[in-house]
């Protein structure tokens, strides 16, 4: 425990991997935690848009070189904790814990196991080589959560990771920030489709474009996220194609994004029928209904468990153009829109940030770590 002048412990959060302004980590992590703690935040260049609250750390470079510039942060004497959120700063933090004794806090935002099953993408391996892969990876990830376990406090965003653990760890859903939720719009005329979150082909935004097309003709789609400028032009060439008005945002900060969503007509969530997204439930969709909006979403395990009989909820089958655009016409009926409005409160009541639960976590670990 170090001994800085400050009358708050300090909590250093770091990531090399995701965005700066990623949600859970800037606006519900940090945001939080800077209500007790003096918070630091490293990400990457070029450092979160928004730093009220926080001190900003950018770590340059390419990923090891972020790592080691985040390890010289973990050793600095006056921080008291650390919270990693990738994977691939464990090695680091695991060394800052044995050189300081400096406590760490691991949050696990995705399904970890199923990750390392994936390929990526390298021909030189072939099928055996992805097959190998598929099935000694995620015992292998597995085998590593279970040793990390036992080194530092972990924290789960989802209920179903604890099934990758042997101990029982706190879960901090990534549910809603309320504060920041914009009031519903009661009529939306006119305000298109529209899609929040990372543009990509895995999360079905082709289908997505080709399914507006038919089943909601004349409505403008809006594509709000970061979005690979290879990707842009293509799926701009097959909206003109196709007749459809399309709009790419790329990245808005979160309050400005529902803005956005709020005055659209529909929202869609179309996930494609990937490992990777089976058994988690998607924070948009439940941003969407938080704010009146109804939702057409792929009807994936981890989905349907949360939100199905949800007031202006449609849950298709992944991957089918037909079925989405039928669910587009489907959930622009107005009387969706008014069964979503009228769910708001309870949406935004029942799926609200655990904000005072993620300080009593860290709170916790500071003072188990002081009594050492």
């Amino acid at each position: 425990m170090s001994t800085h002048a400050s009358s708050r412990p300090r909590v250093l959060v770091v990531t090399t991997v995701h965005p700066p302004d990623d949600p859970r980590i800037r606006y519900k992590t940090a945001a939080s935690l800077a209500e007790d703690f003096a918070v630091r935040l490293a990400t990457r260049a070029p450092g979160p848009d928004d730093t009220r609250g926080l001190d900003s750390v950018v770590l340059d470079g390419s990923r090891p070189r972020r790592a080691l510039r985040a390890l010289r942060q973990m050793l600095r004497r006056d921080v008291d904790l650390v919270a990693v959120h990738d994977p691939e700063l464990l090695p680091v933090a695991l060394l800052a814990r044995l050189l300081r004794r400096v406590p760490v806090v691991f949050d696990v935002h995705e399904d970890l196991p199923v990750r390392a099953g994936l390929s990526r993408r390298h021909p030189a391996a072939g099928e055996r080589g992805s097959a190998v892969r598929a099935r000694v990876g995620p015992w292998l990830a597995r085998r590593m959560l279970h040793v990390v376990e036992r080194l530092v406090v972990v924290t789960l965003a989802e209920e179903g990771y604890a099934r990758d653990f042997r101990r029982a760890h706190p879960v901090l859903p990534n549910h809603l920030l309320v504060e920041v939720l914009p009031p519903p719009s009661a009529n939306a005329t006119g305000g298109g489709v529209v899609y929040l979150g990372d543009v990509t082909t895995a999360r079905g935004v082709t289908v997505l474009l080709d399914a507006v097309s038919s089943g909601l003709p004349g409505r403008t789609l809006h594509l709000i996220g970061r979005c690979a400028p290879g990707l842009a032009e293509e799926l701009r060439h097959r909206a003109d194609e196709l007749g459809v008005s399309l709009e790419v945002h790329g990245w808005m900060p979160l309050p400005v994004a529902l803005r956005l969503v709020a005055v659209a007509e529909v929202a869609a969530c179309p996930l494609t029928d990937h490992p990777a997204y089976r058994r988690s439930l998607p924070t948009k969709v439940l941003e969407y209904l938080a704010v009146g909006v109804p939702v057409v979403a792929s009807d994936l395990p981890g989905t349907r468990e949360v939100v199905e009989g949800l007031p202006g909820v449609v849950l298709v089958a992944p991957d089918r153009v037909d079925e989405l655009a039928r669910g587009l016409a489907v959930a622009a009926d107005p009387a969706l829109r008014a069964a979503a409005v009228q769910g708001v409160a309870a949406v935004r009541e029942r799926f609200g940030w655990p904000d005072e639960r993620i300080r009593q976590v860290y709170r916790d670990v500071v003072s188990s770590s002081a009594e050492r």
